[in-house]
């Protein structure tokens, strides 16, 4: 074969590469599946798309998917480790995918575009997950983490429009992106799980002494937990949807800011005698609350009132978080006002 017929030939196989980037069909579970091999001796093979990565073809997939765990092709059973990158990219009309516990590896953007997935059960051991895996698809309501996972980062169903609770297992330690949920409204923990517990559906350390966050379409009352000592910074700040909120006389640490955009609360209750300082004046610890208007009312135990309004400041001036050093200018409009301190008749209701 001459140089040019060996460069024709070496197009064409590029060409086929191209167009064809799977090495084998197979239809299972009545979906057609394109797999490529990934490790011919070790028999290990992963989902793909159809045509190349500029140009995927979307499978004709429809309903729920189970990606089986082996396969056999050309008499040798593969078993399937990972899905490609854009293995799944623009299939609409997937409402669901359940993977087999030997996938150790989802690629970039796999299912982007899935607009009707809904329903996603992952495998027990956490694979390596690329980027954008779910990017666009704002359909996912129903996730299921494997009992396995020790790191959830839940930026990944960021698009979703419609997934409102989240099932935390046993062995998970790490947990990130809970803020970026916007549409989630609670959050449950495995009662094995050593570094998390939930109440009321918000999320907290395992003894209940600080409170971690409160998903952001949190709506109506919140009561934290008798017993939580610390509000970390950020937990409700953008919570919206509660109206009231109900502080234990358990709490020592709650920053300024923490109810500053809260947009439709009505309502601080202080179930503690004595009001707490949650920020800095120059060299000294003061009584500041920043709310969105100040005509929240703020509700303290019978006998309580005078001690909260003489510690609350209504001075408009720059104020620090406890320890910290950059100082927060807050306006008299987003303080409460003292009219606004009022006894509780019926503390009981609020415990």
């Amino acid at each position: 074969m001459n140089r040019k017929n060996i460069l024709i030939y070496g197009l064409l196989l590029l060409a086929c590469n191209l167009i064809y980037a799977h090495d084998f069909e197979l239809t299972t579970n009545g979906h057609k599946l394109y797999f490529i091999i990934t490790d011919s001796r070790n028999l290990k093979a992963e989902v793909t798309y159809n045509g190349s990565i500029t140009n995927t073809v979307p499978g004709h997939y429809e309903g729920r998917l189970t990606i089986p765990e082996k396969v056999k092709f050309n008499n040798k059973v593969y078993t399937i480790t990972g899905i490609t990158g854009k293995a799944f990219s623009g299939a609409t009309k997937l409402s669901g995918v359940e993977m087999p516990s030997t996938i150790v590896r989802i690629g970039d953007f796999a299912f982007e575009g899935c607009k009707g997935l809904k329903n996603i059960v992952f495998p027990a051991t956490m694979p390596k997950m690329g980027e954008g895996v779910f990017f666009k698809c704002d359909s996912i309501a129903n996730i299921t983490f494997g009992s396995e996972w020790k790191t959830v980062d839940l930026t990944m169903f960021r698009w979703s429009k419609v997934l409102q609770h989240i099932a935390v297992p046993a062995k998970v330690n790490q947990l990130k992106g809970l803020k970026s949920l916007r549409c989630l409204k609670t959050i449950a923990v495995d009662a094995n799980n050593g570094n998390f517990a939930t109440y009321g559906g918000a999320l907290y350390n395992k003894d209940f002494t600080v409170l971690y966050g409160c998903p952001r379409a949190y709506s109506g009352t919140l009561k934290i937990k008798k017993g939580t000592k610390t509000i970390t910074t950020g937990a409700i700040v953008d919570c919206n949807g509660i109206e009231t909120i109900v502080l234990p006389e358990t709490l020592t640490k709650m920053s300024f800011r923490e109810l500053s955009r809260i947009a439709n609360l009505k309502e601080i209750v202080f179930l503690s005698a004595m009001p707490i300082n949650t920020a800095q004046c120059e060299d000294h610890e003061v009584f500041v609350l920043q709310v969105p208007n100040n005509e929240v009312n703020v509700m303290v135990p019978k006998g309580s009132a005078k001690a909260y309004a003489e510690a609350l400041v209504q001075t408009d001036g720059e104020y620090k978080e406890i320890g910290a050093k950059v100082p927060i200018r807050v306006r008299t409009d987003e303080m409460p006002d003292k009219d606004r301190i009022k006894e509780i008749d019926d503390i009981k209701k609020y415990e």
